[in-house]
């Protein structure tokens, strides 16, 4: 028999309501561009990719170094394949 599930204490989140926005890299491909974006919310903080305008992942970390080292290695794969970095902050 399984057990049953216990339900997150804390209800998901209705609204966006960001306290902060960072560009942490931005990466140029032969046609194709790269934004890696650190948003900080009060309980956490999300690193949002876009390419070419568009949303392609957002992912939830709950510490900010974490979120710093994944975009570092999502940068170091990207340049891995021939991405170039534009600019970073």
């Amino acid at each position: 028999m399984r057990k049953p599930s216990r339900r997150p204490l804390v209800a998901p989140r209705t609204t966006i309501s960001e306290d902060g926005r960072e560009t942490l890299a931005m990466l140029r491909g032969c046609a194709q561009t790269v934004n890696l974006v650190l948003v900080a919310h009060t309980d956490g903080v999300e690193l949002e990719v876009w390419a070419d305008g568009a949303l392609r992942r957002r992912s939830r970390f709950l510490r900010d170094t974490e979120a710093r080292k994944y975009s570092e290695r999502l940068t170091r794969r990207l340049t891995g394949r021939g991405y170039q970095k534009a600019g970073a902050r």
